[in-house]
This record gives C-alpha cells, sequence and structure tokens, in this order.
C-alpha cells in the first residue's frame, strides 16, 4: 500500500510496528550493507588472488564492514527501538554475537558452495549466501533483541 502510494517517508522514515514494512526496510538495509560487504570481499579477493584463504579472509572482511553499516542503518530505519533489557553497549555487543554467528553461516556457506559440496563461482555464491544470511540475521535479531 505505501508502496503503490510511493508514500517514501511512512515506506522509510516514520515510526512502525508492522512487520512487513520493518522486514522490508531491512531487507533495504541489508542491500546497502551488502553493497559495502561484497565490495570490501571482492577487493580482498582481486589484491590477494584465487586461494580458500583469501576467500574466507574477504568473506570475514566484507562481513565486519557490513555488520557496521548495517547496525548503524538499522538503528535509524528499522530497531529504532531500545534493545530488551540491555543498555547501549550491550544492544551492541549482542547485535555483534548474532552477526558473528551470521559470519560462521557465511564461512561455511560459501565453502560448502565453492568446495565442500557444490563447485560454484565464488562470486555468485556470495550473493545466495548473503540472502540466506540476511533472513538468519533478521529472525535472530528480533527475537533477541527487539521481541517485546
Amino acid at each position: 500500500m505505501l508502496i503503490r502510494a510511493l508514500d517514501i517517508k511512512g515506506l522509510f522514515l516514520k515510526p512502525t510496528e508492522n512487520g512487513v514494512i520493518r522486514f522490508f526496510r531491512y531487507c533495504f538495509v541489508g542491500g546497502v550493507a551488502f553493497v559495502v560487504d561484497y565490495a570490501a570481499f571482492a577487493a580482498v579477493c582481486l589484491l590477494l588472488g584465487k586461494s580458500a584463504a583469501v576467500t574466507v579472509l574477504g568473506t570475514v572482511v566484507g562481513f565486519l564492514c557490513g555488520l557496521t553499516v548495517n547496525f548503524l542503518m538499522s538503528k535509524r530505519f528499522v530497531f529504532t527501538e531500545n534493545a530488551k533489557g540491555v543498555s547501549k553497549s550491550g544492544e551492541f555487543i549482542w547485535y555483534a554475537v548474532i552477526g558473528v554467528v551470521g559470519a560462521g553461516l557465511n564461512v561455511l556457506l560459501m565453502l560448502a558452495a565453492t568446495k565442500w559440496v557444490l563447485t560454484m563461482d565464488r562470486y555468485i555464491a556470495k550473493l545466495l549466501v548473503a540472502l540466506v544470511v540476511l533472513v538468519y540475521n533478521y529472525i535472530a535479531r528480533k527475537l533477541v533483541l527487539y521481541t517485546k
């Protein structure tokens, strides 16, 4: 409805409890964070080579850059309320812990897709893995930090 009406302010800025709008915002934020993640990943891989260790390093570096962007933008557009039962610093720590689990999932899925199970191109695998990790991160953060 907001998209059809082109209510950009309502879609992105107005406070909302609507789960669909929040997930849409999280996907938007996740998309921006992914661009940062992917750019850092590609830069590391292009600069350092094609080994599996470089793929893992690029994945981790990209993830950390994306995590920072994701947290800052999510606090502005998605999870604007305070986290339940934790201080501001505790909120970031829990956000990061969930992110670290996501990073582990990211690395495992990248290795499974490119080496262990499949032999996908690492750049295509990164796109697919990012979608899986996006959904995990949203659900985990919503349940652990922002469910009343």
